[in-house]
Parts: C-alpha cells; sequence; structure tokens
C-alpha cells in the first residue's frame, strides 16, 4: 500500500516538495509530476483503487515531505550528526567566496557564476557527462523546465536562477547518461540521499557523480512568476520570448523581453514580497535553507540581496561556497587550479543571511501551530527563540534607506 501511504501522509497533507523523486523511483512507473503538475499524482489513465504496489515501499521511502532523513544520511556521509551550533549550515570542510573568471559565464549568472563554472570544469575534466539543471520551457520561456544537458553553452544557458516550482528527480529515471551533476533544492538533495540510505539504492542512483544545492528560503508556485508577468508588467504571457529573475547589476531585476526585444523589469525586491502570496504549506513549512547532504552548497555572496536590492546598493557579484564531502573539494581545486573560478577563504555567518532568517522564523513558527504536520527538522529540539513574522524579519534585516557593510 505504498502510494495509499505516500497520498495519506504526504500528498493530502500538502507535504509534496515537488522533488520528482517518487515518479523517478516508482518500478511500475505509476506516478507522473511535471511543471503543470507539481504534485506527484498516479497516471491519470491509472485509479486508485486499481493500484497493487505489493510490499514495494520505495515512493515513501524516498520522500523528503515530511522525513527528510537528514540525520541517517549525515551518518552515512559524515559518521557524524550535525552538532547544535551547525543546525542551519551543516557539516561542513571548506567555506569560501567565488567567483567565475569567464566573462560570459558571470555575465549570465545570478551571482557569481560558481554553480556554472563548477558544472562546465566538471564537464571538461571528465567527472560528469551531464548536468541535471533548471532552465526555461522551449515553448513557454516564462516556464521553467528541468533538462539534462551535456554542453557548456547549455550548462551556461541555465545559469541564471529560477524562483518556480520545477520537478527535476524523474528525469533520472530513464536517462542514458552515466555521471549525472545534479543541481537542486535542499529536498531535491535529500531524496538522493534517502535513495542511498536504503539498504538496496534504486539503480539510478549509481548515476548520480556529483551534487551541488543551491540555498533556499522557499520556493514559489508558477502563478506567482505570471501574476509578475500579466499584472504588474502588463505583459500577456504569449509575448514572452525571455525571462530572467535577476537580469542586470547585481543582485538584478526581474525581466521579461517581448518579440520585439522590448525588456520589462521589476527590482528584485518587489519580486520577493509579492513572491509571499504564492507559496505551498510545505515551502513555507520546510526545516531547511540548505540540506547540509550535498556535495557543494552554493548561495549569494551578498547574504542580504533584498537590502541590496531595495537601497540600489552596489556589491560585488560573488557566490559563496561551502564544500562537504571529498568530491567537493576536489572540484572546487580543479576549477582554480584551470583558472575557471578565483575563491577567497570566507566565512558564513547565518544571522546575516536574511533568506536564513526568514527561514528559520517562519518554520519555527509554523513548527508551533502544525507540531504534528510540519517536516521533521535536521535535529530534534526547538530553538528558544520568539518567530517573529516574516514582515519583522525583512523590516529588521532590511530597513528602507539601510546600507549594509
Amino acid at each position: 500500500m505504498s502510494y495509499a501511504e505516500l497520498a495519506a501522509q504526504v500528498l493530502e497533507q500538502d507535504l509534496c516538495t515537488s522533488c520528482g523523486a517518487c515518479a523517478a523511483v516508482c518500478p511500475q512507473d505509476l506516478l507522473r509530476i511535471s511543471v503543470d503538475r507539481p504534485v506527484a499524482a498516479l497516471r491519470p489513465e491509472v485509479a486508485a483503487g486499481d493500484v497493487s504496489c505489493g510490499s514495494c515501499t520505495l515512493c515513501v521511502d524516498v520522500c523528503p515531505g515530511k522525513d527528510t532523513g537528514t540525520a541517517d544520511s549525515e551518518l552515512r556521509l559524515f559518521g557524524r550528526t550535525r552538532a547544535e551550533h551547525e543546525r542551519w549550515v551543516g557539516v561542513s570542510r571548506r567555506t569560501c567566496q567565488a567567483r567565475a573568471l569567464n566573462s560570459e559565464v558571470l555575465g549570465a549568472a545570478s551571482a557569481g557564476g560558481a554553480v556554472t563554472t563548477l558544472l562546465i570544469t566538471a564537464l571538461r575534466t571528465g567527472m560528469i557527462d551531464a548536468a541535471l539543471v533548471v532552465g526555461r520551457d522551449e515553448d513557454r520561456p516564462w516556464i521553467p523546465a528541468a533538462h539534462l544537458v551535456d554542453t557548456e553553452a547549455a550548462v551556461t544557458a541555465s545559469a541564471q536562477a529560477s524562483y518556480s516550482i520545477a520537478p527535476t528527480l524523474q528525469l533520472l529515471r530513464d536517462t542514458a547518461y552515466q555521471r549525472i551533476a545534479v543541481v537542486g533544492l535542499a529536498c531535491q538533495i535529500q531524496a538522493l540521499n534517502k535513495m542511498a540510505n536504503l539498504p538496496e539504492p534504486p539503480p539510478m542512483l549509481s548515476k548520480v557523480a556529483l551534487t551541488i544545492e543551491i540555498a533556499c528560503s522557499s520556493n514559489t508556485r508558477l502563478a506567482g512568476t505570471e501574476h509578475l508577468i500579466e499584472d504588474r508588467l502588463r505583459l500577456p504571457l504569449a509575448e514572452v520570448t525571455d525571462l530572467k529573475y535577476r537580469s542586470g547589476r547585481y543582485p538584478g531585476n526581474f525581466t521579461a523581453r517581448d518579440g520585439s526585444g522590448t525588456e520589462h523589469s521589476l527590482p528584485f525586491h518587489e519580486l520577493v514580497t509579492t513572491f509571499k502570496k504564492f507559496k505551498t504549506f510545505r515551502c513555507l513549512a520546510c526545516p531547511d535553507w540548505w540540506s547540509g547532504l550535498a556535495d557543494i552548497s552554493v548561495a549569494d555572496g551578498d547574504p542580504n540581496i533584498f537590502r541590496t536590492s531595495r537601497n540600489d546598493t552596489e556589491v560585488p557579484k560573488t557566490s559563496l561556497v561551502m564544500t562537504r564531502t571529498g568530491t567537493g573539494d576536489e572540484l572546487v581545486a580543479r576549477a582554480v587550479e584551470r583558472d575557471e573560478l578565483e575563491v577567497a577563504d570566507s566565512t558564513f555567518e547565518p544571522g546575516e543571511s536574511l533568506g536564513l532568517q526568514r527561514k528559520r522564523h517562519r518554520y519555527l513558527g509554523y513548527q508551533r501551530k502544525y507540531p504534528e504536520r510540519v517536516p521533521h527538522p535536521a535535529m530534534p529540539g526547538e530553538e528558544t527563540v520568539q518567530p517573529l513574522s516574516d514582515e519583522d524579519v525583512i523590516e529588521r534585516m532590511s530597513p528602507a534607506g539601510a546600507r549594509g557593510d
């Protein structure tokens, strides 16, 4: 009754992360998920009453919706679980500020181009033969779409951040690629690690050679993007030929281009405040900014791009890179040795990160309001802090007119 359990414990509780893991591992290929239907569901021609899973529990076992499996994953990866001071950061090896040395990559990227550069380095050195990334739908360019790409040009074309829910892991199911880099959010990386924790991991997992995760305060339903285009930019969706969530001077503007080449833009900070209306329960109740389980974790070098955008401050365009495994260290070293990435040792201060603090306060609030429903945190216990509203967190850390150091 695996699917029945998945439906009862996750889908009907609004806890689907839209990662795509269940669709990737189902032996009977019963499940479907897509950007248009981002909550996993049975194939249209399959009735729930006709499903017979027998003793199979794979879809539940790999799902990070309720149980992220973080402690088991950390024990397997690191031989220990995270300490109290690592609650929101995880176990790490090295932290640095990074910047792409290729001007085309840096120009295409939302921040310092670290993820794109590392993928290109991995392709050039044979570490991977493809990368699972989120780019644009070919026919509907305002819509995100997962792609398996195997050229430097295709990797660079997907360099931009995408602030819209896009299932990805289902593409691992039938691919012929054998050494794939998966770029994902915390939930997607947690799902892959839950696969690895199984006594018999699904065969498709052997194709994953590298994992890179992007920090995530919360993701957004597609309706948020469409609202900005249609209602704020006053541009019909059918006229959109290109979309970038962060185009132009760092940290960038939400920019849609029409058929004539005209660009229609909004400041990034307006995207952030507008998108608050277009969240899922699971994203709002998410306990993790990073999973802490990827080979490499990446965030903006600027810990408060909302403030930078709001106050029109000029700051360097860099990425924060945190390695967690030997594979991560090796890839960063290769990129540096090949003069593809410049790095400088740094630190990460959770208290300075607006995205992390928004998530921290939001999760604590949801944990107290829905104690039996929220996903399990990376470590047990409740932080002894009085949760602030999202608006209060933003205003305290990003007051209008204030300039960061």
